[in-house]
């Protein structure tokens, strides 16, 4: 069960679903982005990281 954090990403709304063989994840932000392509492929990389992160305990147990 996940601790009550105070909210950093006030006004996002998260769609998450969470399937058998997959998980995704949208991010509705109440502002327009405006990056580049090279700060884009930074903000793909830190994701990716971060679900790495979040889902590395499932891979452990399935490993098993």
């Amino acid at each position: 069960m996940s601790q009550k954090t105070k909210c950093l990403t006030n006004g996002a709304i998260y769609h998450t679903h969470i399937h058998d063989s997959f998980v995704s994840v949208k991010v509705d932000i109440p502002f327009e982005l405006n990056i580049g392509k090279k700060e884009a492929k930074i903000l793909t990389k830190l994701i990716h990281n971060q679900m790495e992160l979040v889902l590395r305990p499932y891979f452990k147990q399935a490993n098993r």
